[in-house]
């Protein structure tokens, strides 16, 4: 908040709805909190399979410290790889940033945190999952999101999250991440069961 330039007060907490008025804190207030009790558990495996781990982590604390700390752990693994055209040195990343941004962000504000499940960040030699609790909300199908479609299933939460400036509240981060991949020749892939949702975001550099 104070990065934003955002008060942080008990009148600007009430209204986000984090606390109430005779001071008592909400669910919202109680997800961004330290006590948060969900936790968002990474591993980086050494091939395409789960059989050899090569790290573990869990990312706790407030949705915002997890946020940040998951960013940070995939981002370290985005290796950069160059090629030559000519003279010219061209730079290729393995995952594109907003893909990577994009994905954290979905999994964090729109899962179902009546779940106790984790979020899952798994990352492989040719791609990175991402499965959080919750399906697709209430009368929203995958022909819709991929319009750009999108119904909110935590509005305060997300609202908190537009007035940070890390969403736009337009329904345009599915929309994102798949543009960023329009160069590619693997595209991410979205995957909606009843009580889990999934992304899986192809390392760009990898052949099919």
């Amino acid at each position: 908040f104070s990065r934003q330039k955002v008060a942080f007060d008990e009148v600007k907490m009430a209204s986000l709805g984090m606390l109430s008025l005779d001071g008592i804190y909400s669910n919202l207030g109680y997800l961004l909190s330290d006590q948060c009790p969900h936790i968002i558990k990474g591993a980086t495996f050494a091939g395409t399979d789960q059989v050899e781990f090569q790290d573990r982590r869990e990312f706790s604390g407030s949705l915002l410290q997890q946020l940040s700390d998951a960013y940070e752990y995939i981002s370290l693994r985005n290796q950069k790889h160059a090629s030559f055209q000519g003279l010219y040195r061209e730079d290729h990343m393995d995952y594109p940033e907003v893909a990577l941004r994009e994905a954290l962000l979905n999994a964090i504000v729109h899962r179902d945190y009546s779940f106790s499940a984790h979020t899952l960040l798994s990352i492989y030699s040719d791609r990175i999952e991402i499965v959080s609790a919750g399906g697709l909300a209430h009368g929203i199908s995958m022909e819709d999101i991929s319009l750009g479609f999108s119904v909110c299933r935590n509005p305060k939460l997300a609202n908190v999250f537009y007035r940070l400036n890390l969403i736009e509240a337009y329904g345009t981060g599915m929309m994102k991440m798949l543009s960023s991949y329009q160069k590619c020749s693997r595209k991410p892939m979205l995957t909606a069961k009843p009580n889990a949702f999934k992304v899986v975001l192809p390392n760009a550099n990898v052949a099919n």
